[in-house]
């Protein structure tokens, strides 16, 4: 999990760097924005499952 945290932070810092570069509506950002939405996803399902477990 602490290698998802970290991808997540990482894009995180891409994003705003994107943001400022070309603006919150070009396709980088848009790319960048939605491949950050997967790993958060992908987060809270592991947090869920490990919820579940417990």
């Amino acid at each position: 999990m602490n290698y998802l945290l970290m991808m997540i932070e990482n894009y995180r810092n891409e994003l705003c760097e994107l943001v400022e570069r070309y603006g919150p509506t070009s396709a980088e950002t848009i790319e960048c924005s939605q491949q950050l939405d997967e790993l958060l996803n992908l987060l809270l399902a592991l947090e869920q499952k490990e919820q579940l477990s417990s």
